[in-house]
């Protein structure tokens, strides 16, 4: 098959500036520093160095050259930058400036010299690769994993061509001094080049709406004002935690807690105030459990802790540490202290085959109601 590299490289410039304009779209609305925004200014960047390669013999060789490799190097440095304000991270000017300048530089000063041109482009090239593989293997940012695994195959693959045609250059298989030529197998990494600029396209991308998602379904199942999960997670979490209970026969309890006296914080102090003790309240009792206990706001004032592979007794140890951290720690609103204690239902223990999610919750509704009758702030726990 005969693959005319003036013709794939119309191509990729045809295919970029058709991907930049999706892109585009898609970022349309977004604030300028957006990181979808910084990857469509990195798309345009690359039709822009295709736009140029196509356009020699039109154009002089030192203009397509110089124009051409400092677009090419400026669509990857942005697509550094892109990567890491989509990560939140910070990236120093330094690299995305310096790559930039060396690539000019070289193509100036190597313009007529294109053995020594390709081989040392193909090295920075490399290395500014290298860092956005960097960025998407650093283990201290968590990425979607199906977009971030597109992108890092079109990057190595594209590493590979790079580093094969500077290979090809030092061994005289590119005679000509442009890249425009025959040889077919240039054709071919020039094809690696158009599938690269779909990959880095539809992986951007698909990484973007991965990691939406995922925030829209966190959002679904998390409490807006304290940030626990909702009644929907826990009550999600409390089926998994009993099923796995009753399947291996272990213990398993839950705790219902209500704060006292609630409604007066509102309307003493406002509801902002009474939002404050919630969100205070929330922090106390997440920060006093173990990493494998659960806890959820369960209702307006009432939050629900799940402790697998504890039993009754453990359950009152953790529900009085709990209720002592509640009424050691108030809430600072308005340079006052806002001072409030929480009543606890304690249900479970070993569970019988007859126990349901309605069951248990009722048994520590039931304990909860006994403990505010028996004058709140106090543990009680549900007979069985």
């Amino acid at each position: 098959m005969i693959l005319d590299a003036y013709t794939l490289y119309l191509v990729v410039a045809m295919l970029a500036i058709v991907m930049t304009g999706w892109v585009t779209v898609m970022a349309w609305g977004q604030p300028p520093g957006d990181a979808l925004r910084v990857w469509s200014w990195a798309l345009t960047a690359y039709a822009l160095s295709s736009v140029m390669f196509s356009l020699r013999g039109l154009m002089s060789v030192g203009a397509t050259v110089v124009l051409g490799n400092a677009a090419y190097a400026a669509a990857l440095a942005l697509m550094l930058l892109a990567l890491r304000r989509f990560q939140g991270a910070a990236v120093r000017t330094l690299w995305l400036v310096l790559p930039v300048l060396l690539v000019v530089a070289v193509a100036i000063f190597w313009v007529h010299d294109f053995r020594h041109r390709i081989l040392a482009l193909a090295l920075l090239y490399s290395a500014q690769l290298v860092l956005v593989v960097w960025a998407l293997v650093d283990e201290r940012y968590v990425l979607p994993v199906r977009g971030r695994a597109m992108l890092m195959l079109a990057l190595l693959a594209l590493i590979a061509a790079l580093l094969l045609r500077a290979f090809g250059a030092h061994l005289a298989w590119l005679q000509a001094d442009g890249v425009i030529d025959s040889n077919q197998w240039q054709g071919w990494l020039i094809l690696v080049a158009a599938i690269a600029v779909l990959s880095f396209a539809l992986g951007f991308v698909y990484m973007y709406l991965e990691r939406a998602e995922r925030r829209s379904f966190e959002l679904a199942m998390q409490d807006m004002l304290t940030g626990l999960p909702n009644r929907r997670a826990i009550s999600d979490a409390l089926h998994s935690a009993t099923a796995r209970a009753q399947r291996q026969g272990g213990a398993f309890s839950l705790l219902l807690i209500d704060i006292d006296h609630f409604k007066p914080v509102n309307d003493s102090f406002g509801h902002q105030a009474g939002d404050e003790v919630l969100r205070v309240v929330a922090r106390t009792l997440q920060s006093r459990l173990r990493a494998q206990d659960a806890i959820g706001r369960f209702g307006g004032e009432e939050f629900l802790v799940l402790l697998p592979d504890t039993d009754s007794d453990g359950a009152l140890v953790a529900a009085e540490a709990l209720r002592t951290a509640v009424a050691l720690t108030p809430a600072q609103w308005a340079g006052r202290s806002i001072h409030v204690t929480v009543s606890v239902g304690v249900s479970g223990g070993k569970l019988k085959p007859g126990d349901t999610i309605d069951s248990l919750i009722a048994a520590a509704d039931g304990a909860l109601y006994g403990a505010k009758q028996g004058g709140r702030n106090r543990v009680q726990q549900a007979s069985r």
